[in-house]
């Protein structure tokens, strides 16, 4: 494997198109990445974005950086979510959440 090549990280979630990758030539930084389509458009529902937050707040490089959001992550579940989400978000609670017309 080459510094240049970006790998995926054990233990953080990826569904369809939303995950991150670690790009080792940039030391300590991380490039968001859509693996269906194999581009850093990374794509998803507020639950896979959750999902993906939570693995982040799960993972041990967390507990160096972050000590206290490692632990209070604990008892947080990472889904194994690919195109599904466990709950969607309807219109109206977009509409409330984030304004403007989403019907």
């Amino acid at each position: 494997m080459s510094d240049y090549q970006p790998t995926y990280i054990n233990g953080i979630a990826r569904a369809k198109r939303l995950t991150i990758q670690h790009t080792p030539w940039m030391g300590d930084w991380f490039t968001s990445h859509s693996p269906r389509n194999d581009n850093s458009n990374a794509e998803g529902q507020w639950g896979q974005w959750v999902n993906l937050a939570v693995s982040i707040l799960k993972h041990p490089a967390t507990a160096i950086t972050d000590p206290e959001a490692h632990q209070a992550a604990k008892g947080l579940t990472v889904h194994r979510y690919y195109s599904e989400v466990g709950r969607t978000l309807t219109d109206d609670e977009i509409t409330t959440l984030f304004g403007g017309n989403h019907a």
